[in-house]
């Protein structure tokens, strides 16, 4: 009786023993086994990001008055810039294609090199523009990245603050729609000079279209303003698809629609009228 006893004990205490190796060997390997790669980052110049990432990034415009200038007739200012990237990419900017577009004229930036803003970031550029005019912060006028696709804000500067949130009120899209045909016409003034009129019908038929092209939206303030009224009207999905989503058609008379894949289609008029399914665009 007793050998049993000692043999059990024995055996219970080898298969105690077997437990804990085993139990240390595969702490260990699961200790030395190698950690999940870390993913790659992409990064890409702001002009190539599609139109939702680039809603993601912020701009914050500040207004600084310069007391080197003369100011004698009126305020002179300096324009610094703010961006933060809520992207999951890197941003590059090319810091001499930042453009103040007004009415009279366009201020570019003296700046130089590139910007990489990581995911997650925010950078600051200093005196981005300078010899800003007073009469340039009222809001008639806008700054953008390289061209008017990447409209950055308008320039309403409210306690010396403008920023990309203004680029979807109704006011300031309708305000600046001289200013953008204007921005058009200073880069085609010298070959209409140049062009004789030979044809009556001809010069009416482009006297139409210039009046067409300086009342319409551009595509990317019609999303705005669609986005604006979905916001506003609580409406969650346009038949189940995001505005992403939809495909957008440029109709005749500046007119936009945005198309679901199942037909279904959400009209934006040139005066920023919202057409639901089944309403004729007037």
């Amino acid at each position: 009786m007793k050998k049993s006893l000692i043999l059990s004990a024995t055996m219970l205490t080898l298969l105690l023993g077997g437990c804990t190796t085993n139990s240390s060997s595969n702490q260990k390997e699961s200790s030395s086994s190698p950690k999940s790669s870390t993913r790659t980052v992409k990064t890409s110049y702001f002009q190539n990001l599609s139109n939702s990432a680039k809603r993601n990034v912020k701009f914050t415009f500040k207004l600084n008055q310069d007391d080197t200038e003369d100011n004698t007739a009126d305020p002179v200012y300096v324009v610094s810039a703010t961006i933060k990237n809520s992207t999951n990419k890197n941003i590059k900017f090319d810091q001499s294609k930042f453009i103040c577009v007004l009415p009279s004229n366009k201020i570019i930036s003296d700046k130089t090199g590139t910007l990489t803003i990581k995911a997650g970031e925010t950078k600051s550029i200093n005196q981005l523009f300078q010899k800003m005019p007073e009469q340039g912060t009222l809001g008639e006028g806008y700054i953008e990245y390289l061209n008017s696709d990447n409209k950055l804000a308008y320039t309403k500067f409210t306690h010396n603050i403008a920023s990309s949130n203004n680029l979807t009120e109704q006011k300031l899209i309708t305000q600046n729609k001289d200013t953008t045909a204007n921005s058009t016409n200073d880069d085609t003034d010298s070959s209409e000079s140049s062009s004789s009129v030979e044809n009556s019908s001809s010069s009416e038929s482009s006297s139409t279209q210039s009046t067409t092209s300086s009342t319409a939206l551009t595509e990317s303030q019609a999303r705005q303003v669609l986005k604006n009224w979905a916001d506003s009207d609580n409406v969650d999905s346009f038949g189940g698809y995001s505005l992403d989503e939809l495909e957008t058609i440029k109709g005749e008379n500046g007119n936009w629609s945005f198309v679901n894949d199942d037909g279904l289609s959400w009209g934006v008029s040139s005066t920023g009228e919202i057409h639901a399914p089944g309403d004729p665009m007037q």
